[in-house]
């Protein structure tokens, strides 16, 4: 009869909207990506960061806040000075995706007071069995006496060179590295053998790491590097 239908229709109804919310439910899994902070601009000031309204935190020079992990969406990446938290320094879009790592390199030129900012996703692919790898990020800014930019390159003592050419601000590619190897990192002017600075730079087998140069190249006193270990 007519109710009988209509009730079984009903019921027909309620089961295939069920069904297609235990599916929607599956195809929307709940999915995570990661993003950290690195400050490498000299000096005392400390940076603060966050993604929308998510607080990562406020680090110094040199320091970083480790990867956090978020929600896989797009955000905004909020940078401000600690001194002045109500100038928005960077305001960039990032979207997180799933079981990707990103960071935020924030740098300055040769005055240290103009910023230079990286967001990138950081290939945190596994090495090769029984080696590391690295790469570099080049803010330290420097002029030739023709007031071209300086270029460096970046050798160690047991391989001829890893990077030629970098100006600040760029970043390298990863490379590989042997394994368990103490490093004696050796920065040069471009196609010289002048070298600006030496960095020992021990590295772990399965480890990935960046190296950040900061500061005036041709000034040891300003001239510095920062390491970061990925994982």
């Amino acid at each position: 009869d007519f109710m009988k239908y209509l009730i079984t229709s009903v019921v027909i109804i309620l089961m295939f909207l069920g069904a297609c919310k235990k599916d929607s439910d599956s195809a929307v899994p709940d999915t995570h990506g990661n993003f950290m902070f690195v400050n490498a601009v000299p000096g005392t000031e400390q940076f603060s960061v966050r993604l929308d309204t998510n607080i990562i935190g406020s680090v110094a020079y040199g320091q970083n806040t480790g990867y956090k992990t978020f929600r896989a969406q797009k955000y905004n990446v909020v940078i401000t000075a600690s001194s002045n938290p109500n100038i928005v320094l960077y305001n960039e879009e990032l979207f997180l995706r799933n079981n990707r790592y990103y960071s935020a390199y924030l740098g300055a030129d040769s005055t240290d007071r103009g910023l230079w900012l990286f967001l990138v996703e950081d290939d945190l692919t596994p090495a090769p069995d029984g080696q590391a790898k690295f790469r570099v990020i080049d803010f330290s800014q420097g002029f030739n006496a023709n007031r071209t930019s300086l270029g460096i390159d970046v050798y160690s003592d047991t391989f001829p060179r890893f990077f030629r050419g970098m100006t600040a601000p760029s970043y390298s590619a990863f490379v590989p590295l042997f394994q368990d190897s103490a490093y004696k990192l050796n920065i040069r002017v471009t196609d010289s053998a002048r070298v600006l600075k030496t960095v020992d730079f021990p590295t772990q087998t399965g480890k990935i790491y960046t190296l950040i140069t900061t500061g005036q190249p041709f000034d040891p006193a300003r001239f510095n590097t920062i390491t970061v270990q990925h994982n």
